[in-house]
């Protein structure tokens, strides 16, 4: 009996060390392509560079054979069942729960809906980095390839390397390792702009420039949003704002101001710009005044254009000029009474006023300032009712609809034993928001 339980423990110990066949058999075809790549004549073909290529991929693919980022983890252990889970545990990164499997060759990390968001091998069959020297080996295929006879296969394996490096790229933002995601998007963009593929990815583009934000990496922030901008794609505006982030962690102000003065022309109505805008202009000590100057020229050119007057009411607001803000927003609504922007900003901007006003009453000890200030409370909650009433029935975006129903609810219930048209109000949009949910 003891020689057996020996016998069976050094059967399983080989077992646990012993190389997948996918490895080895990839580790074979690589060791045959590397000695081709190195013969004087096969070095000059194109197919021994492609399967120079294809060996490299195969040996990075080993650990993370079918894995794809988005599986479940019950899909995954399922098509994992040759493959014993080590240990689990717990991670907590960047404030976000991880459930993390350990295998032999990798951590697989579920996220709180159990969704696998990232992997990382632990255990490399290959020393370098293979994704590079594939994509190495690729250009020098495409460089023999004078006749243009394997392009199709060079294209293929570049496409695929592209959503290889797209896949890594995802895996470390997830982790919050945002320099190896900014190499891996860069990566992603090259594999599939290459000279020979020419699928210019502006998404990625834009991708490899916020995470370049995000770990500092202004010089390639600065890159890869203006050439983003460039191609055509700018995220509705908010790449001028991210370009411009990236000139301030350079120090280059005044290029930030004339980027933002950019993005505001093209988007009037982008929040983001139009306060990075203001806040430059606070930072450089000049008067954010000056956007209004903007505003207003634009305004001179499209005075029907309802967006410009929300926007100029968005400046007052971040000046703390409540009333100015109010008369912009309703200029807005009188110029198009479906903007619903407008009268979404007049309710909110009365119903914010009146939060400031509750917290001032809440510290308040002296019982006749106490009355005054609420008597003001409920005048601006009540002046907020017809706009957000006004915006629940003409925009058609459901998710504005929960949040203004949210609002009115809010509002109703202070005032249900006021009335029964506020009694009604609280039971209408408090029915709605339960049904919204």
């Amino acid at each position: 009996m003891k020689n057996l339980l020996i016998a069976l423990a050094l059967f399983f110990s080989v077992q646990l060390v012993a190389q997948p066949k996918d490895v080895t058999d990839a580790l074979k075809a690589f060791e045959k392509a590397q000695k081709e790549s190195v013969d004087t004549k096969k070095a000059t073909i194109p197919a021994t560079w492609i399967k120079l290529a294809g060996a490299y991929t195969a040996i990075y693919d080993a650990p993370i054979k079918s894995l794809w980022l988005g599986a479940s983890r019950m899909e995954l252990k399922v098509l994992l069942k040759d493959q014993r889970i080590i240990n689990t545990e717990t991670k907590k990164i960047q404030d976000q729960s991880f459930t993390v499997d350990s295998y032999e060759d990798k951590e697989l990390y579920y996220g709180g809906d159990g969704i696998l968001a990232a992997w990382i091998v632990t255990k490399q069959y290959m020393e370098g980095d293979l994704l590079n020297e594939a994509f190495l080996a690729l250009d020098k295929a495409t460089e023999l390839d004078t006749q243009a006879a394997k392009s199709k296969d060079i294209s293929d394996q570049f496409i695929a390397l592209k959503t290889r490096y797209q896949n890594e790229a995802m895996s470390a933002y997830a982790l919050g390792n945002y320099q190896k995601a900014t190499d891996n998007f860069e990566a992603s963009f090259k594999s599939s702009s290459h000279k020979l593929v020419k699928q210019i990815d502006t998404v990625i583009m834009y991708y490899t420039g916020l995470t370049a934000n995000m770990s500092k990496d202004y010089n390639r922030a600065k890159k890869y949003f203006q050439m983003a901008i460039d191609n055509g794609y700018d995220a509705k505006g908010d790449a001028y704002s991210y370009l411009a982030e990236a000139y301030k962690g350079l120090n280059d102000v005044e290029k930030a101001k004339e980027v933002l003065i950019a993005g505001f022309t093209k988007y009037p109505s982008n929040q983001s710009i139009l306060v990075s805008l203001i806040n430059t202009y606070l930072q450089s000590n000049d008067d954010p005044k000056k956007v209004l100057e903007l505003i207003k020229k634009a305004q001179e050119n499209e005075p029907k254009n309802a967006s410009l007057y929300y926007a100029e009411g968005n400046v007052w607001k971040n000046l703390k000029d409540v009333d100015k803000a109010i008369e912009c927003y309703k200029k807005a609504v009188e110029i198009d009474p479906n903007y619903y922007f407008g009268t979404f900003a007049v309710g909110a901007a009365y119903y914010d006023r009146a939060v400031e006003i509750q917290a001032k009453a809440s510290e308040e000890v002296d019982d006749a300032k106490y009355e005054v200030l609420v008597k003001q409370l409920e005048w601006n909650l009540e002046a907020a009712i017809q706009p957000f009433e006004s915006c629940f029935a003409t925009t058609i975006d459901n998710e504005v609809k929960k949040v203004v129903a949210e609002y009115l609810k809010n509002i109703y219930f202070r005032f249900r034993e006021k009335s029964d048209v506020y009694k009604a109000g609280y039971e209408k949009y408090n029915s709605y928001v339960g049904t919204a949910k």
